[in-house]
Formats: C-alpha cells, structure tokens, sequence
C-alpha cells in the first residue's frame, strides 16, 4: 500500500506539472476526452481522481489512509496558530474592521477550535459583548472550549446544530467551505434569518464545473469540493446578496490532475453583503 500511495502522488507530481504549461493542459484534456484513457488514468490515480459525490470519495480515501479531520495533526496544527493573522486574511480583515465595534454575532462555519477569532481580535476591537460562535465537528468542541477556557475567553462558544446562525450579523467560512458537499447558499437556506454580511476565505473554486476529489495532507485524507465560481456566485445573488469584494490566496492552491483547465492557480476569498432591499428577508 506505501508503494501504491507513493505510485499515487508521483503521477499526480506529473500531471499537476504538465498541467502548468498550454500544451500539457491540451494533453491531458484529450486523455480526458477519451473514455478508455481516462479510466486506466482514473485507476493510477486512486484517490486523487474526481469523484461523483463525498461518499464515493471517502470509501475510496479510506482504503489507502483511515483518518481525515480528526488526526492529531489537523488539530495540532490549527490550536498552534491561533493567533496567527495569514497574509490571505486581510483582505477579510479590511472589509470586517468597519463592522467590527457595532457586532453582535459571528457564526464560525468550520471554525476548529475558534482560532479564526483568536487572531482577529489581536487586529480588531471586538466590543465585550460579542458573540463568536463555532460550528464544526462534534469532536473538536472540547478542544475549543478548554482553549476558550486556559485563555479566561467568555465571547466564544460551539454550536451544536447549523440552525444557530441564524440572525448572525456576519458568517464567516475560511478554509472550510470545500469540506462541505453543499454550495453556500444552500447552507444558508436552511436557516430562519440570514445573516447580512458573508465573508468565504481560502477555499479552492473551479472556472467551470464542480470538481469533488480528495485532499491529500499526507497524515491524512480528505474528501472535498472545488466548488464552481459562478455557481457560488449566482446561488448568493439569488438569496438576495451582492458580490462586494474577491481577491486571490496566493499561500494555498488545490489542482485536482485530470482538469488542470478548470483548477485555479490559487485559493480565493469572497465578501457578500445582503442588499438593502433583501435584509429583513428570512427563510
């Protein structure tokens, strides 16, 4: 199996190569085009093919390595860089700080243990009755709270259910929204009252279809979703948001080896904003 996976990432090193150059991009779709090409490059690429849906990413992902979020190094690495601001939060930071003084709740959407906030506040004036809450998997919640509770923090909880952002002031969804199967805006539909003010951060997006794969962190593997730019785009303008802000992340990028044409060269960040017509609507 250690041969296999290494087998594994030594053509995806390839392809992810090739895919760089105009002729390499050619080349690869015309393997693509061809169905008996792409099922024997399917097959040499376990688990870093497309797959059809998360399920099917995760049966496959587990035959090579077992853990995926909950590995010690998933955790170990967001608890040590709590405080850490990343060149790629800024431009989040810029269009946050004007709302900053006047918050009443956040909503966290993948937030691990809260370390988002711990590094927002070094630059931010958060007002003392701020709410920050973070929803993520049942298993990181005491890691969080024991965090929140070594650093005296009273303003950050963990949610339960996704229903608890509902009448947030701002949800916020950084590194995370690719783990979810589910386009934003269908996230947020479940809710009652729909937050103002949306803020995506590093997440890898498609120019065109989506894509979902599996992401390889070495210790652990994940199954994910290069969601497609205009679908998540046209989706919040349907809910009644506008596009106000996007810029690249240039620190993170996701190439999935089979659609080089459709990956992104870099992660993206997005700022949605309720328009002032839609913001008393509810769902």
């Amino acid at each position: 199996m250690r041969l296999r996976i290494v087998q594994i990432r030594a053509l995806t090193s390839l392809l992810n190569f090739l895919g760089h150059r105009s002729a390499g991009v050619n080349f690869i779709a015309r393997l693509r085009s061809n169905r008996i090409t792409l099922s024997s490059l399917d097959a040499l690429l376990g688990f870093r093919r497309v797959f059809a849906s998360f399920p099917a990413a995760q049966a496959c992902a587990s035959r090579y390595i077992q853990a995926g979020h909950e590995h010690p190094d998933e955790i170990g690495y967001h608890t040590s860089i709590s405080d850490t601001v990343r060149e790629s939060d800024y431009p989040l930071l810029f269009n946050l700080a004007p709302l900053a003084p006047e918050l009443r709740h956040v909503f966290d959407h993948g937030g691990n243990v809260g370390n988002l906030f711990y590094a927002y506040q070094t630059k931010l004036r958060f007002p003392p009755t701020l709410l920050w809450t973070v929803y993520d998997l049942p298993m990181k919640k005491p890691l969080g709270e024991k965090l929140a509770a070594e650093r005296g923090e009273t303003r950050i909880r963990f949610a339960n259910t996704l229903a608890e952002a509902s009448g947030s002031d701002v949800f916020i969804a950084s590194g995370s929204l690719h783990y979810f199967e589910q386009p934003l805006h269908e996230i947020l539909r479940q809710l009652e009252h729909l937050p103002n003010h949306v803020f995506v951060n590093r997440t890898p997006y498609s120019a065109g279809a989506d894509l979902i794969t599996v992401q390889d962190n070495r210790s652990y593997l994940v199954p994910c979703k290069i969601h497609s730019r205009a679908n998540l785009v046209a989706g919040m303008q349907a809910l009644g948001y506008e596009l106000v802000s996007e810029w690249p992340v240039h620190e993170l990028r996701l190439l999935v080896p089979t659609h080089p044409d459709l990956c992104s060269r870099t992660y993206a960040g997005f700022y949605f904003r309720m328009k002032q017509n839609e913001a008393t609507r509810s769902r």
